[in-house]
């Protein structure tokens, strides 16, 4: 838990507008993006301090500082981003998603990204918060915070009376609030992409191994905000690789962009849907202008040879046209 430093000039914004709530994709985007950095003056805002997400006077979307606040006509949330996971990744990032054939076609057919929930996936620790021989740690680190918080009462404010058993059961019932919320971060849609410059060998032989012909799609982190527009809850982020011996995840929903130090090499960026709380879908498939989502694709470099006719035709029977490449993984060497 991080302290919240509320200056004089904060407050001022708080004062003069009262947020609303109301987050377009464009905006989520700017606040993922820009994590604690004012857009109009490019100042990081310092810990503690909020930056405010909102819309200027023309309705376009800002994310300022207390410094650059009079831009603002709209407030819809303040962010405290101290204690967070910067996510972001610049718009020109490449990214890959390596397939076999037949989920190929299921894209072209579905006109857009199937998501699944992150339970589905083989990795134990998707929506995990810590080892579990490190639980009880956590629980009175959470205890203890909380016992305090329920009994201070913010600046001008008397505290609470509270008998020791009301604070230790009010204690406890927050923390069993929180660790409530791990299901349904697990339910979380996800569809996921690998950063990198260029093809990786080892991605090759994990999702689209010799005996599996396959392809990889080339895009940028900026293509995956665009094709995920139509939900405002969308959110692109590169994932945190955390040693679990030695740190937690976040408490709050973004640990599902938290996976263990071991899966490093996959490098990943994920596209991150809210799933239905009431009723939760297994998967959804958000649907996406393919044109422009799509830069290239590369042939599995264990494809065979007949391979690049069949994809060729497939593309065109569903009216598309792409930038088609073999792998370079197959260059020669010369000595």
């Amino acid at each position: 838990m991080s302290d919240i430093n509320i200056q004089p000039e904060d407050q001022a914004v708080f004062d003069r507008l009262k947020s609303d709530g109301r987050i377009t994709h464009r905006l989520r985007r700017m606040m993922t993006q820009q994590w604690n950095t004012c857009v109009s003056c490019g100042r990081n805002t310092p810990q503690g301090r909020p930056v405010f997400a909102g819309y200027d006077e023309n309705k376009k979307e800002l994310l300022v500082g207390a410094c650059c606040s009079d831009r603002l006509a709209h407030l819809a949330t303040p962010v405290y981003w101290t204690g967070t996971l910067n996510l972001s990744a610049p718009d020109s990032s490449k990214v890959w998603r390596y397939m076999d054939f037949t989920k190929f076609v299921a894209m072209l057919m579905q006109q857009g990204l199937y998501f699944t929930t992150a339970e589905n996936f083989s990795d134990p620790f998707e929506g995990a918060i810590g080892l579990a021989d490190r639980e009880t740690i956590w629980d009175n680190y959470y205890l203890d915070f909380f016992r305090q918080a329920v009994t201070t009462a913010p600046p001008g404010y008397t505290p609470p009376k509270l008998s020791d058993q009301e604070v230790e059961a009010e204690a406890h019932r927050l923390l069993k609030s929180i660790k409530a919320t791990s299901t349904h971060v697990r339910k979380s849609l996800v569809n996921c992409w690998h950063e990198n410059d260029d093809e990786s060998e080892v991605l090759w032989q994990l999702y689209s191994p010799p005996s599996e012909t396959g392809l990889a799609i080339q895009s940028t982190v900026g293509n995956l905000w665009e094709a995920a527009s139509n939900s405002d809850q969308a959110i692109v982020g590169r994932v945190h690789y955390l040693d679990f011996r030695k740190r937690y995840a976040s408490i709050q929903s973004e640990r599902i962009f938290c996976k263990r130090q071991s899966l490093s090499h996959e490098r990943e960026i994920r596209i991150v849907l809210q799933n239905d709380r009431n009723e939760p879908s297994n998967g959804q498939v958000l649907k996406c202008e393919l044109r422009n989502l799509i830069d290239g694709i590369v042939i599995s470099p264990f494809a065979p040879s007949w391979f690049v006719d069949v994809l060729n035709s497939t593309i065109a029977k569903f009216g598309f046209e792409f930038d088609i490449r073999p792998s370079s993984i197959n260059d020669e060497p010369f000595f």
